[in-house]
């Protein structure tokens, strides 16, 4: 047993006393403010948006004190902690735990052995995140974790060691999407009237933003190629209206429907543009700036690119990899990115530019990196300099000569993260579908999991688990497991993030279907998609539209595990299922505190 553990641990690279408890307390709340300049009700930890940093070494325990002061059920959801061995910690309602409800308190404890990087929190009860409840997870690598940044830096040993020193606490860049109205408002308009709420209010960088209102000409010429991929998609014709939103009722109808009054997309209001403060992030004279990129948004994806500089990308999801070096970066529902940007000398403000990337909409939002000595005013409103990558719908304007990240090619640094070679264990395909205009399922029956199980007894004890989104097909711990997910909707990339788990991309296509049944089968064919050698290792990846990705993990973290569609409102109606692992060995082990709360 001891040489068991001392193995395990060399494995890990986690010093085996070293670690320690971070205590936290998050205490939710709700208010009324005006973060771009429109006042709402919001809900907020600890009285900000987003949530304080939840920080820790690599190794660390985390035990975090929620008190629900609102009125309404919570869980939180630390995205992308595998939770090994806790998986009642997991934050899933109906699946790992029962709902914090008003006045109600929790308390979430779990080890960060074997993971490092950056990570984030969120609730996981109806889209209760897209009101505030959203925060930043950190954990520091170990100091034998090997680092990739001697291949950026060329071997100085200055510039390497700034790195290092620098990722102790790089500046946050989180950004997250806004609306008018509360997501239960939003919900509510989706089942009553159904509408697709494809549109959003906006983008806010580390809770702050203002709404721009740019010309007509503008969104129509960043919109042009959305509207050829809609007509492709649908056969109908649309436009854009003032906030960049795309006319979705030739596809979707809303008959007899006020438009304007319920704000449907395309029938916005008019823009209306504010003042309010954006991030300025000051360089104070260092040559290099290391930030921590979290799409914690709802509903879009985003491209990332900061006017006249260049990123290396260093981390994915919680895992080094071989850097990149580039001008753009897609950032994913969900997904986390840590990028270290060289700077130059001189004075100036330059953009931090996140358009969004989605069909339906053409918006961006900006902060600044700024040279100039810090001072209480704001730069100039919208800047325009010869050193702008991309336009206000993420394209790029010199294609051929600007390198944009390319996530197919994010392999892991460390050699030893590869897949399991040879036949997996088990295979489970999943088909996204659109089943009607507010409904999505990822069920090959079209099956959809209801928004009351998050009411219901957690699957995790639960005596009856025979749920029709439900997976159980005999997992055991150290199986291999392949998720095979085709996506036959013409239009939306489906983000899917698996919890308890980070997996290899081992296959993926934006044209086609995987067409065959398992992985084993597609490489006795000879299938040109397969890359069982150097895949990303993810816990979230898009599976784009009329294409697939296959998904392989190992099953080394026995619970019951959700896998969904990270767009908010494809998750609440219908757009996920629960993969049992393994249940009788981790059973006996849920503390009773958890099952009788």
């Amino acid at each position: 047993m001891i040489k068991y553990i001392t193995t395990l641990l060399t494995l890990l690279a986690v010093p085996a006393c070293a670690a320690v408890v971070r205590e936290y307390s998050l205490n939710l709340t709700a208010s009324y403010l005006a973060p771009n300049g429109f006042y709402r009700e919001m809900f907020l930890v600890n009285g900000q948006h987003p949530g304080p940093l939840v920080e820790a070494d690599e190794g660390d325990t985390i035990s975090a004190t929620v008190h629900n002061n609102l009125q309404v059920p919570m869980t939180i959801h630390f995205h992308g902690i595998h939770q090994l061995g806790t998986p009642w910690m997991d934050g899933a309602p109906g699946v790992s735990q029962r709902s914090i409800f008003p006045g109600e308190s929790f308390v979430y404890n779990f080890t960060t052995v074997g993971q490092y990087g950056s990570y984030w929190y969120h609730a996981h009860v109806r889209s209760y995140y897209q009101d505030g409840i959203r925060g930043p997870v950190y954990i520091r690598p170990a100091n034998d974790r090997p680092r990739p940044y001697d291949m950026i830096t060329e071997g100085n040993a200055t510039a390497t060691s700034i790195l290092r020193e620098l990722e102790s606490n790089p500046q946050p860049l989180y950004i997250m999407d806004w609306n008018k109205l509360t997501s239960d408002a939003i919900y509510y308009k989706e089942v009553k009237y159904g509408i697709d709420p494809a549109c959003i209010f906006g983008y806010l960088i580390n809770g702050k933003g203002r709404v721009t209102c740019p010309t007509n000409e503008a969104i129509t010429a960043a919109g042009a190629r959305r509207l050829e991929i809609f007509q492709n998609g649908t056969g109908a014709k649309s436009s854009f209206d003032s906030l960049g939103c795309l006319d979705l009722s030739a596809v979707n109808g809303y008959p007899g429907i006020d438009n304007v009054a319920l704000e449907a997309p395309g029938f916005s209001t008019p823009c209306q543009a504010t003042n309010t403060d954006r991030e300025i992030f000051y360089v104070n004279g260092s040559e290099w700036m290391m930030f921590n990129v979290i799409n914690m948004a709802g509903g879009f994806a985003t491209y990332l690119s900061i006017d006249g500089h260049d990123m290396w990308v260093l981390q994915v999801d919680g895992t080094f990899i071989q850097p990149q070096k580039v001008k753009q970066l897609y950032t994913g529902l969900g997904s986390r990115y840590i990028i270290a940007v060289p700077t130059m000398k001189g004075n100036g403000d330059f953009a931090i530019r996140f358009a969004c990337s989605e069909v339906a909409q053409v918006t961006e939002q900006i902060a600044w990196l700024s040279y100039n000595a810090p001072t209480a005013s704001q730069p100039v409103d919208y800047p325009v300099t010869s050193d702008v990558y991309q336009d206000m719908g993420g394209n790029l304007y010199d294609p051929d000569n600007t390198q944009t990240f390319n996530e197919t090619a994010a392999a892991p640094y460390e050699e030893s993260v590869k897949p399991p070679q040879g036949p997996a264990q088990h295979t489970i395909h999943f088909t996204l579908n659109r089943t009607s205009v507010v409904s999505f399922s990822m069920m090959d029956g079209g099956a959809l999991m209801p928004i009351e199980m998050e009411l219901m007894t957690p699957l995790l004890w639960a005596n009856d688990v025979s749920q029709p989104t439900t997976v159980d097909i005999g997992i055991k711990t150290g199986d291999v497991v392949d998720l095979i997910i085709d996506n036959i909707d013409p239009v939306i990339l489906h983000p899917m993030h698996l919890h308890g788990h980070s997996f290899w991309v081992i296959s993926e296509s934006n044209l086609e279907g995987f067409g065959y049944s398992t992985v084993e089968q597609a490489v006795a064919n000879g299938s040109s998609t397969i890359n069982l050698n150097n895949p990303p290792y993810r816990d979230g990846y898009g599976a784009a539209p009329g294409g697939h990705v296959v998904f392989r993990y190992i099953a080394d973290n026995a619970g019951a595990w959700m896998f969904h569609c990270h767009i908010n409102m494809h998750l609440m109606t219908g757009m996920s299922a629960v993969i049992l692992e393994d249940l009788a060995a981790i059973r006996p082990r849920i503390p009773a505190s958890v099952i009788d709360f």
